[in-house]
């Protein structure tokens, strides 16, 4: 695969991007070329990535079409599939990921060669790896760094982000005075709410749920199982279910517990009393738009 491409990639830092808008532009700017080889490219967005992203949105972005363009470049008639997502990776940053799956050669034994790899973490701090699948099929991952925006702390603007898009929420928590209350306060923003009692019946409703909710709000500090192992047990399951945002709330407010729970897989952290404005402004940042 043809690491020339990313010669010229430029090298602005601290933009804001929306991925959604990335994989509209990466798909419509390498049609020509994929048509012209007799391949299909289809590039998505996986569930629980963020609308809004800060970081080198133009150097992501040439990353990414050099990505499919290689692959295209050296696969033989057919289908790729590239899909961007999200892992958390602290408080405040996430892992922006490029995975492309397809039938495709490469020039060097981890699929890119070396020059292509160095200019990526020298650029960037990217990671690549590239994997062959038992199928002959190959599956590679670009993993990039960028920031989630600051929460927003208007409470009007939060409310009527709320009250447009709606939404189905979980509220979870062993207290019922808190379910009541965090559940209140999402509910009179327009979302629809369900509610579980501890990690075990939050784990049950979103792996049985025909519709999961798009987002969990999860207490820690639970008797039958605490909200760290609830969400680990989420993350393990095999479809957009693993990806749902997953907002820990809260009593414990020690940086160790914000790291346990980070660690464990939650997207975002918030501490009781919890506002309704912390509670949307969480949302909002994690909660893609309503399909048009």
């Amino acid at each position: 695969m043809n690491g020339d491409i990313l010669h010229h990639a430029p090298h602005h830092r601290g933009t804001a991007f929306a991925p959604e808008a990335m994989a509209r532009m990466l798909a419509v700017s390498t049609t020509a070329l994929a048509l012209g080889r007799g391949i299909s490219l289809d590039v998505g967005v996986l569930t629980g990535t963020p609308p809004r992203l800060i970081g080198n949105a133009e150097t992501v972005s040439s990353l990414c079409n050099a990505l499919a363009a290689s692959a295209i470049a050296n696969a033989a008639p057919g289908r790729l599939d590239l899909r961007l997502s999200a892992l958390p990776s602290g408080e405040d940053s996430v892992v922006l990921r490029a995975e492309l799956h397809g039938r495709y050669e490469a020039r060097c034994e981890d699929g890119f060669n070396k020059d292509f790899m160095r200019r990526l973490l020298a650029g960037l701090g990217a990671q690549m790896s590239v994997t062959e699948e038992a199928d002959g099929s190959r599956r590679a991952v670009l993993d990039m760094p960028a920031a989630l925006p600051s929460r927003t702390t208007d409470g009007e603007l939060l409310l009527n982000w709320a009250r447009s898009r709606g939404g189905r929420l979980l509220v979870v928590d062993d207290s019922a005075t808190n379910r009541m209350v965090v559940a209140g306060l999402l509910a009179k923003a327009g979302f629809s709410v369900e509610t579980a009692n501890g990690g075990a019946e939050a784990v049950e409703a979103v792996a049985q749920a025909p519709v999961p909710p798009e987002a969990v709000l999860m207490d820690v500090a639970m008797p039958d199982m605490d909200g760290a192992t609830a969400t680990a047990t989420i993350r393990r399951m095999g479809d957009d279910r693993a990806r749902i945002p997953i907002i820990a709330v809260t009593a414990n407010a020690q940086p160790e517990d914000r790291i346990r729970c980070l660690a464990a897989g939650m997207n975002d952290y918030l501490t009781k009393p919890v506002r309704r404005a912390d509670l949307l402004g969480a949302l909002e940042r994690w909660l893609a738009p309503q399909p048009a």
